[in-house]
C-alpha cells in the first residue's frame, strides 16, 4: 500500500518541488501578462495621443479653408453689392438693368457669403462665433444699403450721401472681418 501512495501522490520530497515549479510558472505567467498589459496600455495611450494630434490638425485645416472661403466670399459680395448700388443709383439704368444685376451678380454673391458664413459658424470656436456675429450684422447692413433702391431706382435719392453711407458700412464690415480673422488665426495655424 505504501507503493500506491508513492505513485499516486509522489514522495514527500517531490510535492514541494511541484509547488515551487507551479508557483514559478504562475509568477512567470503573471509577469508576462503584466508586461503585455503595460505594453498594450502604452500603445493605447500613444495611439490616442496620435489620434488627438491628427484630429487637431484636421480641425485646423477645416477652419483654415472655411476662413479663406469667408474672406473670398466677402470680397466678392462687397464687389457685387457695390455694383448693385451703382446700378440702382444710376438714373440711366432701367428696372431691367437693376433686376439683371440683382439676379445675376448680387444674389449669387450673397448666397455664397451666406454659405461661407454658415460654414465658419459651424467650425469656429465659441469666441470666434461671438466675433462672427458682428461680421454678419455688418454684412446685412451692407446688403440693405445696396438693395434699398433696387425696386425704385435713383429717383429722389442723394446719390453722394447714399454712396458715403454705403462706403462707411463696407469699411466697418471689412474691419470686423479682419478683427475676426486676426483673432482666429491661431486656431488655423
Amino acid at each position: 500500500m505504501t507503493e500506491k501512495k508513492d505513485r499516486a501522490g509522489g514522495s514527500a520530497g517531490e510535492r514541494p518541488n511541484r509547488r515551487g515549479t507551479t508557483s514559478a510558472v504562475l509568477a512567470g505567467a503573471l509577469i508576462g501578462a503584466l508586461a503585455g498589459l503595460a505594453g498594450s496600455t502604452l500603445a493605447y495611450f500613444e495611439a490616442k495621443d496620435t489620434h488627438r494630434a491628427e484630429g487637431a490638425a484636421r480641425r485646423a485645416d477645416i477652419r483654415r479653408a472655411a476662413y479663406v472661403d469667408l474672406s473670398a466670399s466677402t470680397d466678392r459680395y462687397v464687389q457685387q453689392a457695390t455694383q448693385m448700388l451703382n446700378v440702382s443709383l444710376d438714373p440711366a439704368k432701367s428696372a431691367e438693368d437693376r433686376r439683371r444685376q440683382f439676379e445675376d451678380k448680387y444674389a449669387p454673391a450673397n448666397t455664397d457669403l451666406s454659405r461661407a458664413y454658415t460654414t465658419v459658424r459651424l467650425v469656429t470656436t465659441r469666441d470666434g462665433r461671438r466675433d462672427l456675429e458682428k461680421v454678419g450684422a455688418l454684412s446685412a447692413r451692407v446688403g440693405k444699403l445696396a438693395t434699398d433702391r433696387y425696386d425704385r431706382g435713383a429717383a429722389g435719392v442723394d446719390a453722394k450721401k447714399a454712396g458715403v453711407e454705403f462706403t462707411e458700412a463696407v469699411e466697418r464690415q471689412l474691419a470686423a472681418l479682419q478683427t475676426f480673422l486676426d483673432r482666429v488665426a491661431g486656431e488655423a495655424l
